[in-house]
């Protein structure tokens, strides 16, 4: 199923943002090791009519801002790395949670990375490397034209080739029972979108599913967080969260509830709306949840067009399945300064995105 992910067009003063072309990720890859960090970076030609140097930009993280040297090389499509000497100011990153932000002086952000404890779900957000290994951002091609980017950890840091590409993997197996310790055959453990377990991305995502035993294995696990869904004949009957080290091997043992709950199709069934959208300093999302669907806790989160978080809107009061909802959003109050342009909202029930 897809993501719910809609869009939010903000104008000042009848001033429009809007470009049409979805610019690529520039940070692939850091490495951190005992207080010493390289950064692989990557400018597609596409950023030749925005950038045409270090010059006009910086390098942000918690610690500070740093201006890069001017005897910097810069090239489009060609891997550049970049480390203490590349600067004209320390910057020291926290080990355990940080930032990373390739900022222009005249576009803003050009990428943004984030590593730390705050876990959530399907944001561009990763644990904190241990010593010696590597963040890497893994570029996944959809075979029709377009892509998406995740973060992974890896053992084994590239930093100097193979831009956007991440090599570790885990394994993960187990078995799934039901309440009479029966083994549970065909069931599935779902952490993608279906058709990528169909040669619909490269790489390939790995489905998972028991045997006559109730026996599941994969060694192809993405080494990030997980959010499963274990789900048979149209019913979902747990769920699980799982991070995977890289390199590692995983094992755990399920043992389902009697009764499951339906399996929905929540694009038709969940409706929301911003309105007015373009708008100036406000707008309104309405909501309506079918009657047979509940939750205790939901949100709705803006991003701008790079994945940062720019706002929340907590939705936490009570159970609100099957009512209409309205709630305003004002630009001015939100968490982060909002620039003119193009936004998407997300509305996540539970801590996740809804899919």
């Amino acid at each position: 199923m897809r993501k719910l992910i809609f869009i939010l067009v903000f104008l000042i003063a009848k001033s429009l943002f809007c470009n049409p072309i979805t610019l690529p990720r520039v940070i692939s890859e850091f490495y951190y090791n005992n207080g010493n960090w390289k950064i692989e970076l990557f400018f597609d030609s596409l950023y030749e009519e925005l950038v045409q140097g270090f010059g006009e930009m910086e390098l942000r993280c918690s610690s500070g801002t740093s201006y890069f040297i001017d005897s910097l090389p810069f090239q489009y499509d060609s891997i550049i790395i970049i480390d203490q000497s590349s600067l004209t100011s320390t910057i020291d990153f926290n080990p355990d949670d940080d930032f990373i932000e390739i900022y222009s002086l005249i576009w803003g952000s050009l990428d943004y990375l984030h590593y730390g404890p705050f876990i959530i779900t399907g944001m561009d957000q990763i644990i904190a490397p241990k010593e010696g290994q590597s963040i890497v951002r893994n570029y996944f091609n959809t075979y029709n034209g377009g892509g998406f980017y995740r973060l992974m950890l890896d053992n084994t840091p590239s930093i100097g080739s193979d831009q956007f590409v991440s090599d570790s993997r885990a394994t993960f197996s187990g078995y799934v029972f039901d309440q009479f310790n029966n083994p549970v055959p065909d069931l599935q453990l779902v952490y993608c979108n279906e058709s990528y377990c169909y040669g619909g991305i490269a790489p390939a995502y790995s489905c998972i599913q028991t045997d006559i035993n109730g026996f599941f294995e994969s060694g192809e696990m993405f080494c990030n967080w997980h959010f499963f869904s274990l789900q048979k004949d149209n019913f979902i009957f747990t769920y699980d969260t799982l991070f995977f080290e890289p390199d590692s091997v995983y094992y755990k043992e399920y043992v389902l509830n009697s009764v499951g709950i339906a399996i929905h199709d929540l694009n038709d069934e969940i409706n929301i709306l911003a309105a007015p959208n373009p708008f100036t300093h406000k707008t309104t999302f309405h909501l309506s949840i079918p009657d047979e669907l509940a939750w205790n806790e939901a949100r709705i989160t803006i991003r701008n067009i790079n994945g940062q978080i720019v706002d929340f809107i907590p939705l936490t009061n009570a159970l609100w399945a099957g009512n209409d909802l309205s709630v305003d959003w004002y630009t001015e109050n939100a968490n982060a300064k909002v620039e003119p342009g193009l936004y998407l909202y997300t509305l996540e029930i539970e801590g996740r995105p809804i899919a």
